[in-house]
């Protein structure tokens, strides 16, 4: 009974450290400096298993040093390892005895043998697990080993040779067994862990840059507006940052090329602002906010990142550059709420890229009015498109300037809004364009341009060729050309009746494939007209090649015609350009008896204006211009003019 309390103590020792190798990694999870706590746990462990062990006369009944020099190894390290055989050794050749030398030697021996066992068999030990039951069980048996060789060169009582061994291997197995659960547990738990942090900051952080993303945006702006005191003179500024040609890059470059660039340039705006709020948003809009105590101050903030971009980024040993617009809102005078602060500054940032490149604007309720007008003009448009019924045409002629006789009409889109009132054709046509809904309405007009047609036809009137404008836009589709053919042929149509008016601008703004679509236009049987000529900017030999059949000449050619000498000129070396490359010609603005007259003088066929007639509906055009006994706009009876000579190039 004696030795009962030490055979416990001794035996519970690697049960205890098991619980405070558990306690002691909770406590100090992933920290360099736990090693050293680990080293003198298991240190603290042998000198206990040493002063705890059952020792009748020079003999040990009870010794579990290699269980804890096992433990240390397979869990520990080499340091806790280190410490618990130099504790051992120390503690063993101070107690002394007959038998301490070869005490020291079972600990050496244990110690290396399963230091061989990590090191020549590292299958044991998979990968997240310092080991498995296998290496466990290979160790536990060396160690029972070599105490069953110490106990018999000790020449105890045969009984012990196995007692002895087989309780430490059980020991073993149970407190290894225990730190190897444990550490699967905690293990799985850190991977969670892990899997959690990795979702949240993939649902926060651009996978591209490392930057907020707008959802991790949203939440970082929403809890700084929460921190911000209610009586306070600070602000808090938010700049959104777009970058200027980055689609035309990703054009040229392609994709991989551009994710480089754009890497390239997250980390130089990260440089050069050193904010931790910086975010990408999308492709080529970054966002920040930052405290400000004047607003003023981010005017210094947006010339430091000008400063950094005006160096040119290196791509494949050559130079790009790329330019910059920053809009600027500012909280709490511009919101208090995080969809607010955004949406001015983003307002801010559409006035900065309409003033040109490397600009910044101050969000302020100027800006406010007419992007709250141009998202009123998108809905409002999307909505008429949808039921038909605010969008009508209306429809002026164009004539021949020496008899007043029509020629042909052009078909102009009308918008009367039952909330937005009559809208001019130059703001919502703008709207359109601007919002991709000028495909969609392009095609509304031709359809309702062929069922007036038709129903004219029907009617048994006269019906002229109409012309429809046709936008930059349109000219990408490329299967245009074969949905208009199916529109005329719908509504019983020849393709002769239906003229497509375009401007040089659209055509300019993609030559290539304009010229293409323009072709496969004049393929179907359509009529093609270059509207507004002399404002745009194509060559003469260019122009030379497209397949119009004449020109429109702009009004702002006539507007002095009959009283300025350089108006006539000017006009004069434009019906020169148009019978050199061959083309008929019609102005447009016509206004004034005068300048009808000047043209006529000049050999110009053909024009349009208020002189004539203003647009007017269907019903009012064709009581005017297409019964048999319509009046003529001109009533008069003078004879047709003389052209002046002109002489063919």
């Amino acid at each position: 009974m004696d030795t009962l309390l030490p055979f416990f103590l001794s035996a519970l020792t690697p049960v205890a450290l098991t619980a405070g190798y558990v306690a002691l990694r909770a406590w100090l999870p992933g920290r360099d400096n736990g090693r050293y706590h680990l080293a003198i746990l298991f240190g603290a462990a042998m000198w206990l298993t040493l002063v705890s062990s059952v020792r009748p006369g020079d003999g040990t009944l009870v010794d579990m040093r290699g269980t804890i020099l096992t433990l240390a190894v397979l869990f520990g390290g080499w340091l806790p390892a280190a410490v618990a055989l130099a504790v051992g050794v120390a503690a063993r050749l101070w107690m002394g005895g007959a038998t301490a030398l070869i005490g020291v030697a079972v600990m050496v021996s244990t110690y290396l043998g399963v230091y061989a066992i990590v090191r020549l068999l590292p299958g044991l030990f998979p990968a997240g697990r310092p080991a498995s039951f296998g290496a466990l069980a290979l160790a536990g048996a060396w160690t029972a080993l070599n105490q069953f060789l110490a106990l018999w060169s000790a020449g105890l009582q045969a009984h012990l040779l196995l007692t002895m061994p087989a309780s430490q291997f059980c020991v073993t197995l149970i407190a290894g067994g225990l730190l190897i659960v444990i550490e699967q547990r905690t293990n799985l738990g850190q991977k969670l862990g892990e899997q959690q942090d990795l979702m949240r900051t993939m649902l926060i952080r651009d996978s591209a840059t490392g930057l907020l993303n707008r959802t991790g945006f949203w939440l970082e702006l929403g809890a700084a507006l929460r921190a911000l005191p209610g009586e306070t003179t600070h602000q808090l500024a938010i700049l959104t940052i777009s970058l200027r040609r980055m689609r035309r890059v990703r054009a040229a470059l392609g994709p991989s090329d551009t994710d480089a660039l754009l890497l390239d340039a997250a980390r130089r705006l990260n440089q050069s602002l050193g904010v931790a709020s910086l975010a990408r948003l999308d492709d080529i809009t970054f966002c920040l906010y930052t405290p400000v105590e004047h607003l003023h101050e981010t005017s210094g903030l947006a010339e430091t990142i000008f400063q950094a971009f005006r160096k040119p980024f290196t791509l494949h040993g050559g130079e790009v550059h790329l330019g910059l617009n920053i809009g600027v809102s500012a909280a709490p005078a511009d919101g208090d709420s995080v969809e607010a602060l955004i949406a001015h500054s983003n307002q801010a940032l559409a006035r900065s890229v309409a003033l040109g490149e490397n600009k910044m604007q101050v969000y302020s309720h100027d800006i406010a009015v007419p992007a709250i007008r141009q998202f009123k003009l998108e809905v409002g448009l999307a909505r008429a498109l949808e039921t038909g019924a605010e969008l009508w045409l209306a429809y002026q002629p164009k004539v021949c300037l020496q008899t007043g006789r029509l020629h042909s009409v052009e078909a102009l889109c009308r918008w009367s809004s039952p909330d937005l009132g009559n809208i001019g054709p130059d703001e919502f046509i703008a709207a359109a364009e601007s919002s991709d809904l000028i495909i969609p309405l392009g095609l509304w007009v031709l359809e309702e341009t062929c069922r007036q047609l038709a129903g004219w036809k029907a009617q048994g009137l006269h019906v002229p060729a109409v012309a429809v404008n046709l936008s930059s836009k349109q000219l990408l589709d490329p299967d245009f050309p074969d949905k208009a053919r199916l529109c005329a042929a719908r509504h019983g149509l020849p393709t002769s009746l239906l003229e497509f008016e375009l401007t040089e601008t659209a055509i300019m703004s993609n030559p290539d494939s304009a010229l293409a679509m323009l072709h496969g236009i004049k393929q179907a049987g359509f009529k093609l007209a270059l509207d507004d000529f002399g404002t745009g900017y194509s060559n003469i030999r260019y122009l030379k090649n497209l397949p119009v059949d004449y020109l429109k000449i702009d009004k702002t050619f006539i507007e002095g015609l009959g009283r300025d000498s350089d108006s006539a000129d000017l006009c004069r070396a434009i019906f020169l350009l148009g019978n050199a490359l061959d083309l008929d010609m019609l102005v447009e603005g016509v206004e004034t008896e005068a300048q009808r007259v000047e043209l006529c003088r000049m050999g110009f066929r053909l024009g349009q204006g208020y002189l004539f007639s203003h647009p007017v509906s269907a019903a009012q055009f064709a009581q005017r211009w297409l019964g048999e006994d319509a009046p003529m706009p001109l009533e008069r009876q003078t004879a047709p003019l003389t052209p002046e000579p002109t002489p063919r190039s």
